[in-house]
């Protein structure tokens, strides 16, 4: 007679440390730290499948699995990825181009129209060219 998804499951985290189930689901702030961490986390990685294998069997607790999983890693991915620098992007290159244009004899109407036609329209205006030659002068 087979054992119900239930009871495997159960006989699989009794033989397991208490953190491990937690560490399956992407929590690994229950994880022994010092030498035997990284030994530990192997461990993890090579009885996911089978604890995973289980789970799938039961319905509610692999979509709970997944949630959970999900809101782990991302949480997770957040800590990971590097932050930008703060602030809007410098205008500098902009700015040197504005500068040629406005040497070549340009407006600043021309010149508006020239670089929104290079980079897209809605790029600048006559007023924000006049204001960013003002704010980059050794551009000029």
């Amino acid at each position: 007679m087979s054992k119900s998804p239930e009871k495997q499951l159960e006989e699989f985290l009794a033989s397991k440390p208490a953190w491990m189930e937690k560490a399956f689901q992407g929590d690994f702030s229950s994880v022994p730290l010092g030498l035997e961490a990284s030994n530990n986390l192997d461990k993890v990685s090579e009885l996911t499948p089978e604890y995973e294998r289980i789970l799938r069997q039961i319905p509610a607790k692999w979509k709970e699995y997944r949630k959970e999983l999900k809101k782990n890693y991302q949480s997770l991915a957040r800590m990971m990825v590097p932050t930008g620098k703060p602030g809007r992007p410098s205008k500098t290159a902009l700015a040197k181009e504005a500068a040629n244009l406005h040497r070549a004899g340009m407006n600043h109407p021309q010149i508006a129209s020239e670089l929104n036609e290079r980079h897209g329209a809605e790029t600048t205006t006559p007023g924000a060219i006049r204001k960013l030659l003002k704010r980059h002068p050794d551009e000029i």
